[in-house]
């Protein structure tokens, strides 16, 4: 992977409810916390190992307390947004984002076929 990024700015997200979500982006993850720092939800892409620009999404997590509100979808879409804007070729292994991946053709496009 090239050692150089572009800079990429989280945008605060509102999932059901109102709840605001601000994302941050440290070493291959994207993630929330609460103002305690609390994780309430991440999801996580290392490098592919011998391959350049190309990661693969490893797992999504969300704190239970954040179920059923909208979050894991929300930092599928900021993964995305991601990997796009730093042109980077995406492997997955976590269920979540393969099933997120198929219903999505605009996320299709990063796959690394």
């Amino acid at each position: 992977m090239s050692p150089l990024r572009k800079k990429f700015t989280f945008n605060a997200q509102y999932l059901r409810g109102g709840i605001q979500m601000n994302f941050q982006h440290e070493n291959n993850r994207i993630y929330t916390t609460d103002q305690d720092g609390t994780l309430l939800g991440e999801i996580v892409f290392p490098n592919v190992p011998d391959v350049a620009d190309t990661v693969v999404v490893e797992r999504t997590f969300v704190n239970p307390i954040m179920r059923g509100q909208g979050l894991a979808a929300q930092l599928v879409e900021q993964f995305y947004q991601y990997a796009k804007q730093q042109g980077l070729h995406v492997q997955l292994l976590c269920p979540y984002a393969k099933k997120a991946f198929d219903q999505n053709p605009d996320y299709q496009q990063l796959l690394d076929r």
